[in-house]
């Protein structure tokens, strides 16, 4: 959350990314660092023991939620991997 945050006060787009078990904590840091509002994506918990292919469904389940906070609604050219 702190990383997002310096980005977005040094005038750089960012979306910090949490999993759903750190919710109160991630709106707790954006509160202390100035940014009340700050909009995160969040996937589900746990992200350590996944192997290749949970992390790819994990950064599908998040990709709608950046995609929208950057937004972007435009996808096209975009390619599944």
């Amino acid at each position: 959350m702190a990383d997002g945050t310096i980005f977005e006060e040094r005038g750089l787009q960012a979306v910090a990314l949490v999993t759903d078990s750190f919710h109160n904590t991630a709106r707790s840091m954006a509160r202390v660092r100035g940014f009340p509002d700050y909009r995160y994506a969040a996937v589900s918990n746990p992200i350590g023991s996944l192997d290749a292919q949970g992390i790819k469904q994990r950064a599908r389940q998040a990709l709608p939620q950046v995609l929208e906070i950057l937004g972007i609604t435009d996808i096209r050219g975009l390619e599944e991997r």
